[in-house]
């Protein structure tokens, strides 16, 4: 989750897991080229969360999944008592359908933490608490083992600029990074260490910016073959959502500058929870289908290597999935990016073409691709020459007979030849 109004409704989702060292392991060494801004499009970049995997498995591709109900405190209530169902389930599922398994690391339980009496607004009390270093080393070692080659990625801890999951320090957060890093390469060295997430635009009660800014003062990126963030579309649920062009933009811009300033610029950028926030935020289902597919389509032209949408059949917050209608709207434009984007390269960053036109461009081998739409409104497209054919959000095909094309919120696909 993102802000403190929203804690009510992790509490059902949470996710988490951290635990020992065995022997020394080499911390990443820090990168020292310029940063990346393409990738080649990979399975894994459209990352989802679900509430279950056993009710409603998306319907959509998908190569990543973020767990829910998977916490520290859930699976080990009491010291050395483990409970390993739920987190077995979201595997086996994930492994059967192809998805790799992100694990994230949350929730101290209460006899684990330096402040056992501490109240958090998540429930149990000692829960954003620092751990004590021999539970959680002996945590972390106990995980990994269990699920070595299973767990693809560990992701340190969840919002960790966030009061609701943790009241410690960054260079508290760095030391926990520095312990578990080396336990999980130790016996899982193919498993991908990703940083703590921290949740833009906001972040509660330090700015996710500066939260970044401390933990790499601290040492913490040394401990991180990935960069996590939460990128969300306003800071406080009950504003409204902008769209991606002002919010994720600035987000990956800033959080490169940061990584830059210690040598770390080309690890890579994971979105790991992020969407348009509460779909009160966004009421239109039309907008919530552009909003989604211009989310995706930024990141992946900036070169971020995953991106989760929160969440699948979330009846409240990033709705794709319903009981009643089935897929939203939303749903239907996240396979159609998805289609768009299966072995693409981005050849620029989505950016203003005029005025409130963007466009971004692609390419699959020989074939070049365009997507095009507004910020706002509807325009008229001339730039068409070279291609033939568009798409849009519905999958719809339209034949472009070299004349300017209607083009609005909603993204649309120019291909050529």
């Amino acid at each position: 989750m993102y802000r403190s109004d929203k804690v009510t409704i992790f509490t059902l989702l949470a996710v988490v897991c951290f635990a020992s060292a065995q022997r020394p392991y080499a911390a990443n060494p820090g990168r020292t080229n310029t940063a990346v801004q393409s990738l080649p499009f990979s399975a894994q970049f459209m990352g989802m969360h679900t509430l279950s995997p056993t009710r409603h498995w998306p319907t959509v591709p998908i190569g990543a999944m973020r767990p829910t109900g998977t916490t520290w405190a859930s699976i080990e209530p009491s010291r050395g008592v483990f409970q390993w169902q739920g987190l077995d389930s979201w595997v086996a599922v994930s492994q059967a359908q192809g998805a790799q398994l992100d694990y994230v690391f949350l929730n101290t339980p209460q006899w684990a933490s330096t402040r056992p009496n501490e109240h958090c607004n998540r429930g149990p009390i000692g829960c954003a608490a620092p751990p004590n270093d021999a539970d959680w080393r002996q945590f972390v070692t106990t995980l990994a083992t269990r699920y070595k080659g299973r767990i693809a990625s560990y992701e340190l801890w969840n919002e960790a600029d966030a009061g609701g999951f943790w009241t410690g320090t960054p260079a508290q957060m760095a030391h926990l990074a520095s312990l578990a890093y080396p336990i999980i390469k130790s016996i899982d060295p193919n498993a991908i260490v990703v940083s703590p997430s921290d949740a833009a635009p906001g972040g509660w009660p330090i700015p996710y910016d500066q939260w970044l800014k401390q933990y790499l003062q601290a040492g913490g990126g040394k401990y991180a073959d990935a960069i996590a963030w939460h990128g969300y579309a306003a800071a406080r649920s009950n504003q409204p959502a902008e769209f991606p062009e002002i919010t994720i933009v600035n987000q990956i811009e800033t959080i490169r500058t940061l990584l830059s300033k210690y040598g770390l610029q080309n690890l890579p950028l994971w979105d790991t929870e992020g969407g348009w926030g509460a779909d009160t935020q966004l009421p239109g289902q039309q907008q919530q289908a552009a909003f989604l597919a211009r989310w995706y389509l930024i990141q992946f032209s900036y070169g971020v290597a995953r991106a989760y949408w929160y969440q699948w059949d979330n009846p409240l917050w990033g709705t794709l999935w319903t009981p009643a209608s089935g897929p939203t709207p939303a749903a239907v434009a996240y396979a159609q990016v998805s289609d768009w984007l299966t072995g693409a390269t981005a050849s620029t960053p989505c950016a203003a073409a005029s005025g409130p036109v963007w466009t971004c461009d692609w390419s699959k081998g020989n074939r070049k691709y365009r997507a095009v739409w507004t910020t706002s409104g509807t325009a008229s497209y001339g730039d068409t020459s070279g291609f033939t054919q568009s798409l849009d959000l519905t999958g719809a095909k339209y034949k472009i007979a070299g004349k300017p094309i209607p083009i609005s919120e909603l993204p649309i696909l120019l291909q050529a030849p």
